[in-house]
């Protein structure tokens, strides 16, 4: 059979270079035609979501709540970080405010506890015994306020502290809080940094909402005719936040996450790592294979080849999918390594059946063409072979439900029947066409060393012993189930989004259900509160403040107290008057901590940054000394009117009720389709996996349907998990069964299994060995591995079986051809190791690793497996 095979072949191959420029013209035009194809029809889905199949149950649940909830899908979520409440407040109002004047860019821009509703009505969302509290303060501070509102000028201020830490004060007030905000305040401006005093921490304490870190969730107008779709809304955002002055120099950090910038910034690491592997991987397999074909002709076509190849695959793709997914992207750099194997093949046996030839005719054409058939006829029918069982590697992903990876393995799977085709038809053509010549002097047998038996036995030994301990290791197998250990860590969306879940508060890691009426919902998210690993669970009753008519008393009887009126900023005084205030000042402080009060430790820091600010001021010139002074004038004073203004509000509240709570907040409780929202907050550390998987199961024991964050991580890594072992072992038993029949022989089947057998372990214990665990884009390196693997073994058993001595293996031209194959491999598979994108970096790392392995084990232990010195018969018909 194989004779047959091998002389269809040939006669195939005469064909191919009898019109060898109808060929490549042929090829040539039907590479751009399909390349444009490609380029016009294949789209690129970021979404993380989708690498697993929709059909399955917990995915359908999540598309089912983001049907009901479109209002939290597709959000840019801007986190403003202020040096203190006043400062992060006032510049998330300014740049929430210019994001609402781009409705071009932004569909929608929400602040959750800002705008008018929550500044009116913010005293109603405190415990009764917050509030009582907060009223004493007020009135203890009324006479203080109403003083410098009136005369909001440094010397009313200090005038106001002097009679404070006077003996007989009027009021007895705790002093800390302002002393420690004026401590800082002076040592930042003497270090010439940003510094404010905040009044929210003096006047009003800690409320809901009110905090040195503040949220915008926008929902920007994604353009998908651009490689980033949000990038002009993200763009957009950073230039307004430096329009109005909101970065380091102003205690003002604003950093982008959520879905659609995590997503664009995922695309572009992928995207850029894709671009750069591929360069780097033709770079490197141009470089091997001038080296293993010692032919600048050879190594052109062969290289005209793959792209034309590389470019036939992604119409493929265009055609069979439409889409390219976070992980499939890599196929151009995993075609790079793997589909230039069948051109060495060719272009190396080519090479040896030429040199064989060429002291025998000077016919240059017709010497080329039956080497030509020669080298096909040998090793064609191997070549077809290798596409079946890498492709195999590939497919073995596609009954399963991880999408991301079928896809993928379509694509690739397709890719080596596709580099096969060229390899059979363009590639024979275009050496025909070009004629590269191969003097018989120069085609020499390079030496190499030989497997005599001692060799033999001790390969035996050391393949034993890398057996047990790869296999020892084994225990530790790990899959890290996180989508964002996938990311880019560098990336600012990924180093947010990490930050917040380091801050139980603002972790997005919570749970949400839904129900068709709000007493439904109060009645699920009441059961669920009671569930272990949960902190709270809350519906939009929980809105609705509690106690409001003894609240609304004690806020009115405030109202009544705290008659105070915007300050009038246009007042100043003169430089004299602001310096002989610090100085008396300077020296009531002296006097007040003598008297040792609870106050007198934060009197004493103050007291030594004062010194210190003093003596600074004194060593500038006069006019620098004007500028300071005024300028403490703004860092002291400046947050006053708008905390006044605030305050001014909450002494306005009214009865708050489901109906009128503002609109876009309901939007975020109430679905689409009626139902009403339950969201749950986990209680632990959710970057722990089991934390996060007892959490899970503890909600889902009362409502199975529930998703988010936290079931799709834990769900989907079973999923892969599940997908990968069923791969391994869809691929291992076709293969296995394959090389059966291919073979027809059980022990030069286990011939080539063994070694692949042994590259698994050495894979998997690498995981363990060097902290690179399973996650969901290396999963794919067993399987392909095994399919890829079992090529080069094919490759040797065939040249060994065809009556080659085994002792003089290495030196033949299929040890060069495995060997300069499996480097090209290496080239490609490496690449993806230098990637920004971790998970793509991850599997260019074990898949490098996995080759080394095959590579080491083919040429190694193959070999070693057949006795020393034997002649075989050849492939039996």
């Amino acid at each position: 059979m194989s004779k047959r095979i091998s002389a269809a072949l040939a006669a195939w191959i005469g064909l191919m270079t009898r019109h060898a420029a109808l060929v490549v013209a042929a090829g040539v035009l039907l590479t751009l035609l399909v390349g444009a194809f490609a380029a016009t029809h294949l789209s690129m889905d970021t979404d993380d979501a989708n690498l697993i199949s929709a059909d399955v149950g917990w995915r359908q649940d999540y598309i089912n709540y983001q049907h009901a909830f479109p209002v939290y899908t597709d959000n840019l979520v801007v986190v403003i970080d202020g040096s203190d409440a006043d400062v992060a407040g006032a510049a998330t109002d300014r740049l929430a405010d210019a994001m609402r004047q781009r409705n071009d860019l932004f569909a929608s821009v929400y602040e959750p506890g800002g705008g008018d509703f929550f500044a009116r009505n913010g005293f109603l969302y405190l415990k009764p015994d917050k509030l009582d509290a907060l009223a004493a303060r007020l009135n203890r501070l009324q006479p203080f306020l109403g003083r410098l509102t009136a005369d909001p000028t440094l010397p009313t201020f200090f005038d106001l502290l002097d009679r404070a830490m006077a003996p007989d004060a009027p009021v007895d007030l705790d002093l800390s809080p302002v002393f420690s905000e004026l401590t800082g305040v002076l040592s930042s401006q003497r270090a010439g940094q940003f510094g404010n005093l905040s009044w929210q921490q003096l006047i009003g304490g800690d409320q809901p909402g009110v905090s040195d870190r503040r949220f915008i969730i926008a929902k920007p107008k994604l353009d998908y005719a651009r490689l980033l779709p949000a990038e002009p809304a993200m763009n957009a955002v950073r230039e307004m936040a430096q329009r109005n002055g909101l970065d380091g120099a102003h205690g003002v950090r604003v950093r982008q996450t959520g879905e659609v910038a995590l997503s664009d910034e995922e695309l572009a690491s992928v995207t850029q790592g894709a671009a750069w592997g591929g360069i780097a991987a033709l770079i490197v397999v141009a470089i091997l294979l001038y080296v293993g074909l010692r032919s600048w002709a050879l190594m052109g076509v062969s290289l005209v080849s793959l792209l034309a190849g590389l470019v036939g695959t992604a119409a493929f793709a265009a055609l069979a999918v439409g889409r390219l997914n976070l992980i499939s992207i890599a196929f151009a750099v995993l075609y790079i390594g793997l589909g230039i194997d069948y051109a060495i093949h060719v272009c190396l046996r080519y090479r040896e059946a030429l040199a064989e030839r060429a002291a025998e005719t000077t016919d240059r054409a017709a010497s080329v063409r039956q080497a030509l058939c020669v080298a096909i006829g040998d090793v064609g029918a191997s070549l077809g072979l290798c596409a079946i069982t890498t492709a195999a590697g590939f497919f073995a992903f596609i009954p399963t439900s991880y999408s991301g990876v079928a896809e993928l393995g379509l694509i690739s799977g397709a890719g080596m029947f596709i580099s096969l085709l060229v390899s059979l038809t363009f590639l024979p053509a275009a050496i025909a066409l070009v004629r590269p010549w191969v003097p018989a002097a120069t085609a020499t047998r390079s030496r190499a060393p030989f497997i005599g038996r001692k060799s033999q036995r001790v390969i035996w030994v050391v393949a034993g012993l890398a057996t047990i301990a790869t296999a020892a290791a084994l225990p530790s197998l790990r899959f890290d189930p996180s989508t964002l250990d996938l990311k880019n860590p560098n990336s600012e969306s990924v180093k947010t989004y990490r930050d917040l879940l380091s801050h139980s508060d603002h972790s997005p890691l919570t749970l949400v259900t839904t129900r068709d009426s709000l007493p439904a919902a109060e009645q699920l998210a009441a059961r669920i509160s009671k569930q272990p690993h949960v902190s709270s669970a809350i519906t939009l009753a929980d809105y609705v403040p509690k106690h409001q008519d003894a609240k609304l008393a004690t806020i009115g009887d405030l109202a009544l107290t705290m008659a105070v009126m915007a300050p009038d900023m246009s007042q100043t005084a003169d430089f004299s008057a602001r310096r002989d205030a610090i100085a008396s000042f300077a020296d009531k402080l002296g006097a007040y901590r003598a008297r040792q009060t609870r106050a007198t430790p934060a009197a004493d820091d103050l007291a030594r940054a004062l010194d210190a600010w003093r003596t600074w001021l004194a060593d500038q010139p006069a006019a620098k000394q004007k500028q300071a002074l005024a300028g403490l004038h703004d860092r002291i004073l400046g947050g006053l009117p708008r905390q006044v203004e605030r305050l001014s509000q909450s002494l306005s509240a009214t009865r708050v009720t489901l109906d009128n709570l503002p609109a876009a907040l309901q939007k975020r409780w109430i679905g689409e389709n009626g139902g009403y929202r339950v969201e749950v907050t986990p209680e632990g550390d959710l970057s722990d996996e089991s934390v996060m998987a007892d959490f899970v199961a503890s909600v889902q024991r009362v409502d199975p349907h529930i998703t988010g964050a936290p079931v799709m991580e834990i769900s989907a890594g079973r999923t892969v998990s599940h997908a990968f072992v069923m791969a391994f072992i869809y691929a291992g038993v076709f293969i296995t069964l394959f090389l059966l029949v291919l073979l027809r022989s059980v022990v030069d089947t286990l011939r080539v299994l063994a070694p692949l057998a042994l590259s698994g372990l050495i894979l998997s214990a690498s995981t363990v060995w060097f902290g690179i665990p399973f996650n969901f884009a290396n999963v794919i390196a067993l399987p392909l591995l095994l399919g890829v693997g079992v090529d080069s073994g094919i490759h040797v058993v065939h040249r060994l079986r065809q009556g080659r001595q085994t002792r003089a293996f290495l030196a033949t031209s299929t040890a060069r051809a495995v060997l300069l194959s499996s480097m090209t491999t290496m080239a490609g598979f490496g690449s993806l190791a230098f990637s920004h994108h971790a998970g793509t970096a991850s599997m260019g790392q074990l898949l490098t690793i996995g080759m080394l392995a095959i590579l080491a084990t083919t040429l190694i232990l193959v070999p070693a497996l057949f006795p020393v010195g034997r002649v075989d018969n050849g492939l039996k018909e």
